[in-house]
């Protein structure tokens, strides 16, 4: 009778490849847990009066509640990296930014705006989307990333970002004022 040969691969193949199989499973479960971890929602901070969100300008994330201005609107734009000539044809020929200011009850035009709201869209999905965050901001409290905190825009960059630029085309336009320090706040529907 014809016994069949087992194969041995010795001793020290065993751990050899254990070893190997863990390095490979810890090299994909870190990167895994650390993407993880940056992508998740922090939980945003409750504005308790919008009057005082430039209190809150540090933060990253941040809950409101208030007025949507959608007639002092101010917008930005300019042509992006995959835009322009020689570049790809079926590519957007400018990309956006638009603000707008959210207030108190009481805020009129003498007194600088708290808070501004941003959309990056394109100029046909405009008001829709302003319409969308009105009707949002009326039902209740909304919330959305501080998308130029002073750690991201710092030195240089500050106030020279898409969406500051943004807002000082709705201040030229509408002639209204903006405390350096209120947040803008990026939101999604």
């Amino acid at each position: 009778m014809h016994r069949p040969e087992v194969l041995s691969h010795g001793p020290a193949d065993g751990p050899a490849i254990f070893c190997m199989k863990l390095k490979i499973a810890v090299s994909a479960i870190i990167p895994l847990i650390f993407l993880t971890s940056c992508f998740q929602r922090s939980k945003a901070v409750v504005i308790p009066n919008i009057e005082q969100a430039p209190e809150f300008v540090s933060e990253r994330r941040l809950a409101f509640r208030g007025i949507a201005h959608l007639q002092l609107s101010g917008s930005y734009n300019w042509n992006g990296p995959t835009t322009g000539q020689g570049k790809l044809k079926q590519a957007k020929p400018k990309d956006w930014k638009y603000v707008i200011p959210v207030t108190g009850p009481d805020w009129d035009r003498s007194r600088p705006v708290p808070l501004w709201v941003t959309f990056s869209l394109s100029g046909k999905n405009q008001q829709s989307q302003m319409s969308a965050f009105q009707r949002a901001i009326k039902a209740g409290e909304v919330a959305g990333i501080n998308v130029d905190f002073p750690t991201r825009t710092k030195g240089m960059l500050r106030g020279k970002s898409p969406w500051q630029h943004a807002v000082n085309n709705a201040e030229e336009r509408h002639g209204v004022t903006t405390d350096p320090r209120a947040p803008i706040v990026s939101w999604r529907p």
